[in-house]
């Protein structure tokens, strides 16, 4: 069964090396340590990275600098630009919400390896990334992608974005938050549900753009063919995402699963019907590769992997199992294991 593939853009490497050069450290020994060559992401900025490999440099480069903050500074190398179209996109909105939402629709052109969910509420927007089980992804990841908004805000417009509030999954530092709530010009609260950015919704429409509606149509019409190419755009991959993000906190519903999309149920069934499938398939093929996963690649036991995957109990878990693959999960684990997959 082939697993989907995660990966990012090669420009967030190249940032990264600059922020490493800037530093005074050598960015190609890292670099090689994981297998990347820095000729090669020079030469081809919109190649895609492995999120394995990304999630190694950015361990490398934690390790090496011994700064938790590094994802910061990264940020002040990275330019809308790095981003091709996307980049293009940005320039040609009129103002920052529409910056946030198009970023929120067409993030997978920048990564693909997170769900990301744009909350609109009565008077802020929240721009959340929630990490998909199974995926390995830095916490100093998610920290440049959430400071590089903040970044483009400023170099987009002029104007500093003001950030009401930060939500972090990650573990406070060592050293404290201090860095962060610095950066970002707000409270920074760690150990959160979920990674989230809140702003000010007025203050984002205020934040405008010179904005180009034809420039802006054709710089999406190029991101849409980025991504066609992915198979990032489709609603079968969209929503394998969000339900993979959120599987382990119970089983979503095409409800639930709609309204992140703000859409109504029908049209999302609707849909996923123009694709040749439903939301209770996908679902099922989610639990189908997130089963794999756990069984293969971590020591959890079978029962705790059918709560993560939302059965109410392991015996519900064992049945479906075994319709998948006729046999058990702890016969698939011991005979592939043995047989070295």
């Amino acid at each position: 069964m082939n697993q989907p593939s995660y990966s990012t853009i090669a420009a967030w490497a190249l940032a990264i090396c600059k922020a490493l050069q800037e530093s005074g450290r050598d960015p190609v020994p890292l670099l090689q340590d994981v297998g990347l060559n820095l000729q090669e992401l020079e030469q081809h900025p919109d190649s895609r990275v492995a999120i394995a490999t990304m999630t190694a440099f950015w361990d490398r480069v934690e390790q090496i600098t011994a700064n938790p903050a590094f994802g910061l500074e990264v940020s002040r190398y990275v330019q809308p630009m790095h981003f091709r179209a996307l980049g293009l996109l940005m320039i040609s909105c009129q103002n920052m919400q529409q910056v946030i939402e198009k970023i929120g629709r067409y993030h997978a052109m920048i990564s693909n390896t997170v769900n990301i969910r744009v909350i609109h509420q009565p008077h802020r927007i929240g721009f959340a990334i929630d990490p998909l089980a199974g995926v390995p992804i830095s916490a100093l990841a998610v920290d440049g992608f959430f400071a590089t908004i903040v970044t483009f805000a400023r170099q987009l417009t002029g104007q500093n974005l003001l950030v009401q509030n930060v939500e972090l999954m990650r573990s406070l530092p060592a050293t404290g938050g201090e860095r962060w709530s610095t950066f970002f010009q707000c409270p920074v609260n760690f150990q959160q549900a979920t990674n989230c950015l809140w702003f000010e919704r007025a203050q984002l429409i205020k934040m405008a753009l010179p904005g180009d509606s034809q420039l802006a149509a054709a710089n999406e019409a190029l991101v849409e063919q980025y991504l066609q190419k992915m198979n990032a755009l489709n609603w079968h991959e969209r929503i394998k995402n969000s339900i993979q993000a959120v599987l382990e906190q119970g089983e979503p519903t095409l409800a639930d699963t709609a309204q992140v999309f703000n859409l109504s149920e029908r049209t999302l069934r609707r849909y996923l019907q123009q694709e040749g499938t439903s939301f209770r398939q996908v679902l099922e093929e989610v639990r189908r590769e997130m089963a794999v996963h756990y069984l293969l690649q971590t020591a959890v036991p079978v029962t705790d992997i059918a709560l993560r995957l939302g059965f109410s109990d392991s015996s519900n878990f064992n049945r479906a199992f075994q319709r998948w693959f006729e046999q058990t999960p702890g016969q698939y684990r011991k005979e592939k294991k043995s047989a070295g997959a």
